[in-house]
């Protein structure tokens, strides 16, 4: 369980927030699996909404667009100097979705797509530092990449966030990146015999019980992708969200 008082180092993630075609729908979808309690923001922010774990920032979940995004969840990671690392990202082969915008007095964002295809989001943090809350139930616990080419993507992520990568021993092509000593996130390969399975980012939520919060995610109106697995980081399934936005649960092991 880790509470942030500050913003996070530059070039660790920061923030998550997710794009559903319903706003209300997303709000009541994840109060009920994850216990998230709201501050929905005023119209000149789109009612763009900050979810809670009681009085600590977790997740954000934006308001109805004329032209929503597609549904998804979207990994920022922090900067201290947005536009420079804006210039790394292009110079490292990334391309600009929404160039760097301050947003009031919350901090500075920009959208980047890197050179496998993937999107992610820079934060430069004003008064909002970013999840307030991690790694305990209904928190972000891991981000994990999955790319048309996990090397190329490696590559890229550690120049660009000052990372190191380090391959997971086993049969499939994984790269845990690691900030100083800490684990951030992970980039695996896509393997082809998934089909059409595009590049893109997914949050772990850590949950205190898989079978039950997979039970409640399918009794509002989300599907779970596949079985529940076993794994020595804890029991984890894929699921998607009421609106189609796809992430994962974990229930680390017993201690």
């Amino acid at each position: 369980m880790t509470t942030h008082l500050a913003a996070k180092p530059a070039g660790t993630p920061t923030w998550i927030d997710v794009a559903s075609p319903d706003a209300a729908a997303a709000r009541a979808f994840y109060q009920a699996v994850f216990g998230w309690e709201y501050d929905i923001g005023p119209a000149e922010y789109g009612g763009y909404t900050t979810a809670r774990l009681g009085t600590r920032t977790v997740a954000g979940l934006l308001g109805d667009a004329p032209e929503p995004a597609p549904p998804a969840w979207n990994l920022y990671f922090a900067t201290h100097d947005i536009d420079a690392d804006v210039a790394r990202a292009i110079a490292l082969g990334a391309t600009v979705i929404a160039p760097a915008v301050v947003v009031g007095d919350f901090g500075s964002m920009a959208v980047c797509q890197d050179p496998t295809g993937a999107v992610f989001c820079l934060w430069q943090a004003g008064s909002h530092i970013g999840a307030q809350v991690t790694d305990e139930p209904g928190a972000a616990g891991w981000y994990e990449l999955y790319s048309t080419n996990a090397q190329q993507a490696r590559d890229f992520y550690t120049a660009l966030l000052g990372a190191s990568a380090n391959p997971m021993p086993g049969g499939m092509e994984y790269y845990v990146l690691n900030h100083g000593d800490t684990p951030i996130c992970g980039i695996m390969q896509i393997d082809p015999a998934w089909g059409d399975f595009h590049p893109h980012w997914i949050t772990y939520f850590i949950v205190a019980n898989a079978d039950e919060t997979v039970a409640t995610v399918k009794a509002h109106g989300g599907k779970i992708m596949g079985p529940i697995e076993d794994s020595p980081f804890g029991r984890i399934a894929a699921l998607a969200d009421s609106g189609g936005a796809n992430f994962k649960i974990v229930e680390p092991p017993a201690r």
